[in-house]
């Protein structure tokens, strides 16, 4: 039986999106749950969710036991996609440069990939992704060994299930021995040239989704400061209901309203009578045909044999991007003004009679830090400085600090400077603190400056070999070509 695909171009909300109905797909790509036995009869069981392709299991998502859907999930990544049919990474690849290279509709593009996936409705759109784990690590080097990643819960606390938002932090699935200066360049190049690279991902859990392919590109825009955009996938599967409030309203048990992925909650009348139909058929999914051997090899971890390591340039940029709490923020407050700002700064919660952020000052200041880092770095670093000048603040301090911390840039280089040397009793305990991060930053800026004089060197040495000007890329070639004429 041939594939059954059917699309819908819709917008909710001032929200885009493509909504597909899969049917008859032999089911090459998708998600299955596995629950493991318990000790005692009435305890919640761990359950391990498998993102799968073909008969290889790639990643591991665990819900420990007595969790529930609220619970942060353990996370790792088992074998790589590389090693699965020719056939399946042909298409994979396919998909995103027909859609960020020439310029298909999105429909078009994603119709060989819909044909691969599991049966079911799927929400698809094109987004700004961030290339980590959501805690500063590059995404490509984080999940080699199993542990427990902030945002990774089917619904997030700080959110609630009703609000939307992008599954932004990713997931490899090709081993770290799979990276190459030379793919990467080759992508920045792309960049120079002002064409567009971009991914294809798929949504796993919570804030997070597997990169199908891209990995070199998000390298590539992370390198060129770029947005890295994917068209990403999400099952759609979860219903949203009425409050209890609304249902004791109508004196009734509370209606289904809309049907829910992070991206979107479309309102259950705009859907076609037929997508509610197939998804009232498929919402708990079906059973993968490798089903039995993927729960073989569930429990398995990757092998990164001859690992590369991941240049120094690329891991230091990832710590500067937004980190699971900042995005949290970010979706939690829809806009701070500076007005808003100065009162909180004067410890205040309201301004012109109303809540700014929370009841809770603490809470509002830690909020409205986390969503200024995500939308305006000027303002956060104007922010952050006025909570730490203010001695009043000094609740807030300790957190504030451990979030400066983690960015290297000199004006808070600068500003920790200007801070031990006021010798102020108050800051005394976070002096060792900031001791170590100047001494770090110091290190950083050094070694950018080497990097940047060997850089300038080789391209001097290969300009006086080959004459004229020589990009990146006529470097890489050249050495490639030296490599080679050593071995022969």
């Amino acid at each position: 039986m041939n594939p059954i695909i059917n699309t819908y171009q819709m917008n909710v909300g001032n929200r885009e999106f493509l909504l597909a109905d899969v049917s008859r797909t032999p089911g090459v790509i998708g998600t299955t749950k596995i629950t493991h036995a318990t000790a005692h009869p009435l305890e919640r069981p761990p359950v391990t969710e498998l993102l799968y392709v073909s008969d290889e299991a790639i990643i591991n998502m665990t819900r420990p036991a007595k969790g529930d859907e609220f619970t942060n999930k353990l996370i790792h990544q088992i074998s790589t996609i590389s090693i699965c049919d020719d056939n399946i990474k042909t298409i994979l690849s396919t998909v995103s440069d027909n859609y960020f290279t020439y310029s298909q509709s999105m429909a078009k593009s994603l119709q060989p990939f819909f044909e691969l996936l599991s049966e079911g409705i799927y929400v698809c759109h094109e987004s700004k992704m961030i290339p980590s784990n959501g805690a500063g690590n590059f995404f490509w080097s984080a999940y080699t060994i199993r542990h427990e990643f902030s945002g990774s819960a089917t619904h997030s606390r700080a959110m609630g299930k009703e609000s939307n938002y992008i599954p932004c932090f990713l997931i490899p699935t090709k081993n770290p021995s799979e990276f190459t200066d030379s793919k990467v360049k080759a992508q920045r190049e792309k960049l120079m040239m002002s064409k567009k690279v971009g991914g294809l991902a798929y949504h796993v859990s919570g804030m997070f989704s597997a990169l199908l392919d891209g990995h070199h590109s998000a390298a590539a825009c992370l390198l060129n400061d770029t947005d890295f955009k994917c068209l990403v996938i999400e099952p759609l599967r979860d219903f949203l209901y009425e409050s209890p409030e609304q249902a004791l309203e109508y004196d009734r048990e509370p209606r289904i309203i809309a049907l829910s992925c992070p991206y979107v909650k479309i309102p259950i009348e705009q859907i076609p009578p037929a997508i509610l139909e197939s998804l009232l058929l498929r919402r708990n999914g079906v059973r993968p045909k490798h089903y039995a051997e993927l729960r073989k090899k569930a429990g398995k971890s990757l092998r990164t044999v001859n690992r590369k390591s991941i240049p120094r340039e690329i891991l230091l940029k990832a710590e500067l991007l937004p980190d699971n709490a900042a995005v949290e923020s970010a979706h939690a407050v829809t806009e701070l003004t500076d007005e808003q700002l100065g009162a909180l700064l004067a410890g205040e919660i309201k301004y012109e009679d109303k809540i700014i952020i929370s009841q809770n000052y603490y809470n509002s200041v830690i909020t409205a830090c986390n969503y200024l880092q995500y939308e305006d770095f000027d303002r956060f670093f104007k922010f952050a400085f006025a909570i730490i000048d203010n001695t009043d603040l000094i609740a807030t301090h300790k957190y504030i600090i451990e979030r400066l911390c983690g960015i290297n840039n000199k004006k808070i280089h600068d500003f920790f400077v200007a801070l031990i040397e006021r010798d102020d009793p108050i800051y005394q305990n976070y002096v060792p603190q900031l001791d170590v991060y100047i001494k770090n930053y110091d290190k950083y800026i050094s070694d950018a400056l080497i990097d940047k004089e060997n850089k300038a060197k080789q391209l001097n040495r290969a300009k006086s070999l080959l004459g004229g000007e020589m990009g990146e890329a006529g470097i890489a070639q050249m050495e490639a070509i030296v490599k080679a004429s050593r071995r022969g």
